[in-house]
């Protein structure tokens, strides 16, 4: 063999050995490549992010969280029914179980009203299964006055009423609409407030009990001045015992 003959047959050697140390190398970028495709697929790293709303799902695609600004908080969904939220638009959270339903959540907002006064709040609630919201954290202001505290409520089920009060609405004036209302309480469609703890818009700090129809019966109050009470009240709103005891007639419950 000639030294021409071995200088092309090092020469054809080497050029095997580039094109595997190329291909091991191009396969390794690939992989490299594909990794990080993948992670960066299901994980970011962001400083600063500007969204409208943010949707919390389940692999399978179901709510368990959801963020968003005033035009896009969703409507509640109860038994898997979605219905109208009241009041005005609002951001906020919601929260959902396992069925897909609303299961509580936390709204805001603020702004001033026609004279320069606050009107504001915000409202944290938790809903019991299948109903509406069963405990409340809030404060509250409007008309240069404000409400802070703790709230706990008093609802049926929602396939219990559903649909009644929607009847009552459409039915005419008479003994029929008003049976459909009863029929609709009865169910546990009237919310109410069965007791509050914290600041009132009298600037008490109070405890207030009521019974299953709303009314307050015990308020435990310490007024502004420092006068501290305890007063029972009939289901008319009448004081019918304090202590101490009042030096002057029945007192209102506000």
């Amino acid at each position: 063999m000639t030294q021409q003959d071995e200088l092309i047959t090092q020469l054809s050697r080497q050029n095997r050995l580039l094109k595997q140390v190329l291909t091991v190398a191009g396969a390794g970028l690939g992989i490299m490549l594909l990794t990080a495709a993948a992670y960066t697929e299901n994980r970011g790293k962001f400083s600063e992010i500007d969204v409208e709303r943010i949707n919390i799902v389940t692999p399978e695609g179901k709510h368990e969280m959801v963020i968003a600004n005033h035009l896009r908080l969703p409507e509640p969904v109860i038994d898997g029914k979605q219905s109208k939220r009241s009041g005005p638009q609002r951001p906020g959270m919601i929260f959902y179980n396992a069925q897909g339903d609303e299961n509580g959540g936390f709204i805001f907002d603020g702004k001033l009203d026609d004279k320069g006064r606050p009107v504001a709040g915000m409202h944290f609630s938790m809903d019991r299964f299948g109903g509406d919201q069963q405990l409340s954290l809030g404060h509250y202001e409007s008309g240069g006055s404000m409400e802070s505290g703790l709230k706990i409520y008093d609802r049926g089920l929602q396939k219990d009423y559903d649909g009644l009060y929607q009847a009552y609405e459409k039915a005419p004036a008479g003994p029929e609409k008003d049976a459909l209302l009863q029929k609709w309480k009865d169910a546990g469609g009237q919310q109410t407030n069965r007791m509050f703890i914290g600041k009132t818009r009298g600037k008490s700090s109070a405890i207030i009990m009521a019974d299953a129809k709303g009314k307050p019966r015990i308020m435990m109050l310490v007024t502004p001045e420092g006068q501290a009470m305890l007063n029972f009240l009939d289901d008319k709103g009448e004081v019918i015992q304090s202590f101490p005891q009042a030096e002057q007639g029945a007192l209102k419950a506000k």
